[in-house]
């Protein structure tokens, strides 16, 4: 994995009230979103099937047999949702030496380091989820991880966030959510959290 994406002059702010912070992974730490795009698009595109990654972008944040499924529902492809998913990840794990940190989060990481509790609360799988940050070198930065593994109920409901809140002993009020998916930033509201659209700062 490279290391880092390039820096951005925008720092991210964080008020004086915030007592933790909370990471989604996916676009947000890492810069793996595009990868994941790529590698739908060449499952679906034996069916068929084309979609734009502004589409995507609404749709990213679950785990990735539920995207599936709609994406199956949406385009009626004749394929079980698991094959989908198998031939897409099988794509994802042969570019993932392209991902980056994005850095413009990871300032913020070294910023509040040892000063505030940190999470991250992601919809990937906790295979995925320690894979990608271990090979990003930033898995211990993190006091808890929650993934699609740990909740019932995925994002855009709050479960995923509320998790990760109790588990670094913040009340929500004073959690502050980095996201880049229309689905997390949704959750982070409904959990009562303050969130930042993180893609602003990179793109």
């Amino acid at each position: 994995m490279n290391k880092q994406s390039k820096s951005n002059p925008k720092a991210i702010p964080v008020a004086d009230n915030i007592k933790g912070l909370i990471f989604d992974m996916d676009g947000t730490l890492v810069n793996s979103t595009p990868i994941h795009y790529k590698a739908w698009l060449e499952a679906c595109r034996p069916f068929g099937v084309e979609f734009s990654y502004d589409f995507f972008i609404t749709l990213t944040g679950r785990p990735v047999v539920e995207l599936s499924k709609d994406l199956i529902a949406r385009y009626q492809m004749d394929i079980s949702a698991i094959e989908l998913v198998n031939k897409k990840e099988q794509l994802v794990e042969n570019n993932l030496h392209h991902v980056q940190l994005i850095q413009p989060v990871i300032d913020v990481m070294d910023k509040f380091q040892g000063k505030l509790p940190m999470a991250v609360g992601t919809g990937a799988s906790r295979e995925r989820a320690q894979r990608l940050l271990s090979d990003a070198g930033i898995i211990e930065r993190f006091d808890i991880i929650v993934t699609s593994d740990d909740v019932d109920n995925y994002k855009p409901h709050p479960d995923t966030f509320l998790k990760a809140a109790k588990g670094i002993g913040v009340d929500a009020d004073c959690c502050l959510v980095f996201e880049d998916g229309h689905l997390g930033i949704e959750a982070a509201k409904s959990a009562g959290m303050s969130v930042i659209d993180v893609k602003p700062y990179y793109e």
